[in-house]
């Protein structure tokens, strides 16, 4: 009897995993150049909220394995060369932000959504706050807190659009969970 050979999906399916797992970071990274489109004066925002915290904290409470921390650091570091901000200050915020939520993401894993809107409103209070202490120490001043509080409060009220934006993304992704 012939040996059967084992089941290799064809090329066009195994691109269409890799994509498929790659999508968490470049919808990281797609967001975080949504937060540089100067769209957010037609509302009357002097800036955009932070669109890329909003993926991370999806990604990292739903599939950390698909948002890992290079990403988060990749990610980061983009939004800071094109910001043309301190080199490493949002690239640190992310990554430290990143292991926060990664340490608490058992307190709203499986939990309703408002509670995994209120783990983000905590979890951008946090950034904008560390963000604001890291930006007072690098630039030696202390710098206004309210404009980053305003900031992360506008990324807040937006979240649940992005968060729902996610959700189909994650089903496409993996239609199990």
């Amino acid at each position: 009897m012939p040996k059967l050979e084992p089941y290799m999906p064809a090329p066009a399916g195994r691109a269409s995993r890799i994509f498929m797992t790659l999508m968490p970071v470049a919808m990281g990274l797609i967001c975080m150049l949504l937060s540089f489109v100067p769209a957010g004066r037609i509302f009357g925002l002097p800036q955009m909220p932070a669109f890329a915290l909003m993926a991370i904290y999806y990604w990292a409470v739903v599939r950390p394995e698909m948002f890992p921390a290079y990403a988060v650091f990749a990610v980061g570091l983009l939004s800071d060369l094109l910001s043309h901000g301190p080199i490493g200050l949002w690239a640190f915020v992310y990554l430290v932000t990143y292991w926060v939520i990664l340490s608490q993401r058992s307190l709203v894993i499986n939990a309703a959504f408002s509670m995994f809107w209120l783990g983000f409103l905590i979890i951008a209070l946090f950034a904008g706050g560390f963000s604001w202490i890291v930006a007072s120490v690098l630039f030696g001043a202390i710098v206004p807190l309210k404009p980053v509080m305003q900031y992360m409060l506008a990324t807040v009220a937006v979240f649940p659009l992005f968060a729902w934006l996610f959700g189909r993304i994650q089903r496409r992704v993996n239609p199990l969970s």
